[in-house]
């Protein structure tokens, strides 16, 4: 009789189990468990499997020796078989104890009524068959498979082999591989990966630095240098370095209040008409803008006006009205002329009605002036303005406020820099005042006042600095020996005058024999760690060689020179 043989995977679950029970094709359906199964540990399991055969019409078998699932399946009822080729039984007590199995116990039907639950089937195996002739019932009763049947089924399967067989039935059905892809996939992903890892931990991945720590002895540095703010202007040999210049500006801002008062009505104005006694031949002028003043009150003349007499002509004097000779006078010739004025202010206080006298000129030469008519048209009209004395006070109030920062300015140059500390100044710039000085508040206006500082530092490139002790420091060293520190180079005795600078630049170098990065590589190339170590070590003037590995198992210096570092470095 055929059936199907089920191989239960150590990941699979109850539900797995069921399901592939509830889809064999065939009556009897053998379940093969791996050792130590932990959902076989449940007796609810158990049960589930033989309810789930009664119902499905058909008879499952467990093929295990292990001791406590043959107790579970004697419990609900399941048929055990040691192995494909044994005859399964349901198990006994004394099978458990590793006694024979009573004959009585061996299935010789394995039919399963339908009403029975998982522990009675173990009742059914003893039912007496029902007579040839019996009247058919009316429920479908499962196929009887005697223990006959069984067991010739097993031993057919048996046949295929003892290990877990990977083939179903022999039908030829082949096992899912579903679940077997994920672990295929992760596995060849893991060999790539340990294959490109190999790749790149042997060839790629090996660099080394050769860090080598020389003798050497230490020699003050110290030189007067001049300082230039344009780049074509350095010259080292002349001791010309060139300087970068960082700035930063503040603005700060702050609103004050406005205390001027100014009249901007209309301005009086009129007509005067001065009078002056000229000597011989003499010229008054009375230019634009000449300065009248009345009772304190200026006025400004807006018009010309020139009085000149030759000294000759009596009849053009006012004086001589009636001509005849030319007499020696004390007040000379009478001269007259029209100007017109306009007052230095708007306001009605310089509106003055027709007067002869009273008017002084800032023309000596005037005798008098008097205005026949009215000087008016003046009016008041007072506005708030910005006055300077507001914007000094608030100026001063700024100077308190913003501090620059010399730390700040510091940081703006490059590392690559030596900072001069003593060339760190502050300038206040523009002040500016909105509105200006002068000019109209309007109603409801606060006045704003802005002023600038600019803090500036100067600092040299190191790079440049190196090159310039190299230079200087030449005739001082043997030809075998070289700068390895540059120490840290500072400036003092900063002096500005007129946009030049000096100074003098000061550090202390240390001095060795002559080493050279290309000399360390070729000795080292392609040789064990060990053994560049004692190379190196022997050259002169060299203290201690440390072979820095990218990698532990980097064992070797790798030929190629672009995978090797040269750290050439003073001793401590």
């Amino acid at each position: 009789m055929n059936k199907d043989v089920i191989y239960i995977e150590p990941e699979d679950d109850i539900t797995d189990i069921i399901n592939r029970l509830s889809s064999a094709k065939e009556k009897v359906v053998a379940l093969v468990p791996p050792k130590n199964l932990g959902i076989l540990r449940s007796a609810v399991n158990t049960k589930l499997i033989a309810k789930t055969a009664k119902k499905q019409e058909k008879v499952a078998v467990f093929v295990t020796t292990d001791k406590s699932l043959m107790k579970l399946a004697m419990s609900a009822g399941i048929p055990v078989a040691k192995n494909l080729q044994s005859r399964p039984v349901i198990p006994t007590a004394a099978d458990l104890s590793d006694k024979k199995a009573d004959k009585s116990e061996i299935i010789d039907d394995l039919s399963v009524p339908d009403d029975a639950e998982p522990s009675d089937t173990a009742k059914a195996k003893t039912a007496p068959k029902k007579p040839e002739n019996a009247s058919k019932p009316a429920k479908k009763e499962p196929e009887t498979l005697n223990s006959a049947e069984i067991d010739e089924d097993l031993a057919k399967e048996g046949k295929k082999g003892d290990k877990k067989a990977e083939k179903s039935t022999k039908k030829g059905k082949i096992p899912s591989l579903d679940k077997y892809r994920k672990r295929i996939i992760i596995g060849g992903a893991a060999g790539v990966i340990l294959i490109v890892f190999l790749v790149w931990a042997l060839i790629f991945a090996p660099a080394v630095n050769i860090v080598v720590a020389m003798h050497t002895t230490a020699n003050n540095f110290s030189e007067n240098i001049t300082l230039t703010t344009d780049k074509n202007k350095q010259n080292l040999d002349d001791s010309i370095l060139y300087a970068e210049k960082q700035e930063e500006k503040i603005t700060n801002s702050t609103n004050f209040e406005a205390t001027g008062k100014k009249n901007v009505g209309e301005k009086a104005s009129g007509t005067l008409a001065v009078t002056a006694f000229l000597d011989d031949a003499k010229t008054v002028s009375i230019p634009v803008g000449t300065t009248f003043t009345y009772n304190g009150l200026a006025y400004l003349s807006t018009s010309d006006a020139i009085l000149s007499w030759d000294g000759k002509s009596n009849e053009v004097c006012e004086n001589y009205p009636d001509g005849g000779a030319k007499a020696v006078r004390s007040d000379g010739c009478k001269k007259s002329a029209s100007v017109r004025i306009s007052a230095s202010e708007s306001g009605e206080k310089y509106n003055i009605s027709a007067t002869a006298s009273g008017w002084h000129s800032s023309v000596s030469d005037i005798y008098s002036a008097a205005n026949s008519g009215a000087i008016a048209g003046g009016t008041d009209k007072t506005i708030t303005i910005v006055q300077q004395s507001d914007i000094d006070s608030a100026k001063d109030k700024l100077k308190n406020d913003g501090k620059l920062d010399k730390d700040a300015l510091k940081k703006k140059f490059s590392q690559d820099f030596v900072t001069i500390d003593a060339s760190y100044k502050e300038e206040t710039g523009e002040v500016k005042s909105t509105p200006a000085a002068g000019e109209e508040v309007g109603d409801g206006v606060n006045p704003k006042l802005e002023l600038t500082s600019t803090a500036t530092m100067y600092g040299v490139d190191k790079t440049t600095i190196e090159k310039y002790i190299k230079a200087k420091s030449k005739d001082s060293i043997a030809s075998d020996q070289r700068i390895y520190s540059y120490g840290d180079p500072y400036f003092e005795k900063f002096t500005e005058n007129n946009g030049d600078f000096s100074a003098k630049l000061k550090t202390t170098t240390q001095v060795g024999p002559e080493v050279t990065e290309q000399e360390i590589i070729e000795k080292a190339k392609g040789k064990k760690i060990g053994e560049v170590q004692s190379l190196i070590k022997s050259i002169s003037g060299v203290s201690s060689v440390n072979v820095e590995r990218s990698f532990f198992w980097v064992s070797s210096v790798p030929d190629d020179v672009n995978k090797i570092t040269v750290e050439l470095k003073v001793e401590e």
